[in-house]
C-alpha cells in the first residue's frame, strides 16, 4: 500500500525539481544579456561572476567534502576555459549565437559519450542528436565567414569544453554538487584574477 503522504512529498519534490530547472535555464539564458549590457573586459566578468558564485555557496559546505584528486583539475581547468570561451563570444558576436552555439555541449556529449565511454546511443536519442545538429548548424549558417566569425569559434569551443566538463562528472560521483560548484567557481576566480582590467 502507498502512503498518500509519501506520494504527495514526492510530487512536491517533482513540482520543485521542474521549477528549479526552469529557473536555471530563465536565469542562464539571461547571462548573454547581461553580459552585452556591461562595459567592461570578459575576463573581469568571468572573474566577477565565479567570485560571487563561490561565496553563495560556502554557507552550504562541509569540511568532510574537501577534498581533491585529478578528475577535479580536469574540472577545474574545463570549466574555466569554458566560461572563459562563452563569455567573451557573447562579446564578439551576438548572445543568441554564443547560447545556441554553446548548446552543442549536449551534441557532444553523446558523441564523446560513444567513442570515449563505449555508451550505446539509442535511436531517440540519434534522432534528437540529429535533429541538434541540423538547427545549431541552420542558425549558425549566416555567420560562416563574417566579422564575428572568433565570436562564433569561442562559442562553439566553449560548447566542446562543457561537453568534456560534463563527461568529466562521470569521475566525480563522490562529490557533491554543492562542493563541485563552489571549488570549480572559486579556482576559475582564482586563475583569472591575475587578468582583470
Amino acid at each position: 500500500m502507498v502512503n498518500p503522504g509519501s506520494a504527495t512529498s514526492s510530487k512536491r519534490d517533482l513540482d520543485r525539481g521542474r521549477l528549479l530547472i526552469f529557473l536555471a535555464a530563465l536565469l542562464w539564458s539571461l547571462a548573454g544579456v547581461f553580459i552585452k549590457l556591461l562595459d567592461i573586459h570578459p575576463l573581469t566578468i568571468v572573474f566577477y561572476r565565479s567570485f560571487f558564485a563561490s561565496l553563495v555557496f560556502v554557507p552550504f559546505l562541509k569540511s568532510s567534502e574537501f577534498r581533491f584528486n585529478r578528475p577535479i583539475i580536469v574540472s577545474v581547468i574545463s570549466y574555466t576555459a569554458a566560461i572563459t570561451a562563452f563569455v567573451s563570444a557573447n562579446k564578439l558576436t551576438t548572445a543568441a549565437n554564443a547560447i545556441v552555439l554553446q548548446y552543442t555541449a549536449p551534441v557532444l556529449v553523446y558523441l564523446f559519450s560513444r567513442l570515449v565511454l563505449g555508451e550505446k546511443i539509442s535511436t531517440a536519442n540519434g534522432l534528437a542528436l540529429a535533429v541538434s545538429v541540423a538547427g545549431v548548424g541552420f542558425i549558425s549558417f549566416d555567420n560562416a565567414g563574417e566579422p564575428e566569425m572568433s565570436g562564433v569559434v569561442l562559442a562553439l569551443l566553449s560548447g566542446v569544453l562543457f561537453a568534456i566538463y560534463m563527461l568529466n562528472l562521470q569521475c566525480l560521483r563522490e562529490f557533491s554538487a554543492t562542493y563541485l560548484t563552489w571549488l570549480n567557481n572559486l579556482i576559475c576566480a582564482l586563475l583569472i584574477l591575475p587578468f582583470v582590467k
